[in-house]
């Protein structure tokens, strides 16, 4: 689940409470009584009244999603049906929202400090590459996160990317993994710096191909002319040459690196349901 720490599993707690029983208190639907009270797709950014701004969201959407994946209209008339058989089944509903990813510098900050994070990457020119984070996985799994991350990027198979966390005398400087927001932040700083060696990648391209970088088409893993797509260098083609031949212009190598400072925190949603068939014999579920 994604609902995790201190603090915020309670808070849930009660306000899901308050809706469920606020709903049958009405005699409506827990669902359409949800429906009736979220905030709308199309009424973000939203500010709330506590003076957040809610980036995104949709949460009738995925309230929706998940009634569809259990079958809830079909599951509340068994419901109905077996609790006439002297069974009792019910459904737990509960929608959130959750604010991670601290935190834009503006607002927040550690004793003075910033709360940006950063990703150093370079493409060797073998064309396998190394990352390395301010953050560290505590199980999270962060190797294969920003692997995947470079790879959607860069086109390099995520299997190429060797991922470094932790060794302070290695890695960029960091704010750490907690609050939820390794991905957010320090993902996007790996976003941010695979896409300036990807820009950085073009101009090589165009020098190998002796074409104009507006004449450069690019799909994960290779640039290639437009209108001629067998006139192409794959990145690992690119890395090789940014050692070997690169431009007189540009400065050899590729790499480089990037701290993130959020313009915002973000705001995950979703909705979870269970079915509860209690013995009212034993208060077996």
């Amino acid at each position: 689940a994604y609902r995790r720490s201190f603090r915020v599993t309670e808070a849930s707690y009660l306000i899901e409470r308050l809706v469920q029983n606020a709903a049958y208190e009405i005699g409506m639907d827990p669902a359409e009584f949800r429906s009736k009270n979220f905030i709308k797709a199309d009424q973000f950014p939203y500010l709330s009244p506590t003076g957040f701004v809610y980036d995104s969201g949709d949460y009738e959407r995925a309230m929706r999603l998940a009634m569809e994946m259990i079958g809830y209209d079909e599951i509340q008339a068994e419901k109905e049906q077996a609790r006439k058989e002297g069974r009792l089944v019910g459904i737990g509903m509960a929608s959130f929202t959750e604010v991670v990813g601290a935190g834009h510098g503006e607002e927040y900050d550690i004793l003075g400090l910033k709360m940006f994070d950063s990703a150093e990457l370079r493409v060797h020119p073998t064309g396998k590459a190394i990352l390395k984070l301010g953050v560290r996985s505590q199980g999270q799994g962060h190797e294969t996160t920003f692997a995947q991350i470079v790879a959607e990027e860069l086109g390099i198979p995520a299997g190429d990317v060797k991922v470094v966390e932790g060794d302070t005398d290695n890695t960029p400087y960091g704010l750490g993994t907690y609050a939820s927001r390794s991905t957010p932040v320090a993902g996007a700083a790996t976003a941010v710096i695979a896409r300036k060696l990807r820009d950085k990648a073009k101009k090589i391209a165009a020098h190998l191909l002796e074409a104009s970088e507006d004449d450069l088409e690019w799909e994960p893993g290779k640039f290639s002319v437009a209108g001629d797509p067998d006139s192409s260098v794959t990145i690992q083609d690119v890395a090789f040459a940014a050692y070997t031949n690169p431009p007189p212009d540009i400065e050899a190598g590729l790499e480089g690196v990037n701290y993130y400072d959020p313009p915002n925190m973000t705001y995950p949603f979703g909705t979870y349901i269970v079915i509860v068939d209690v013995d009212p014999g034993t208060g077996q579920w």
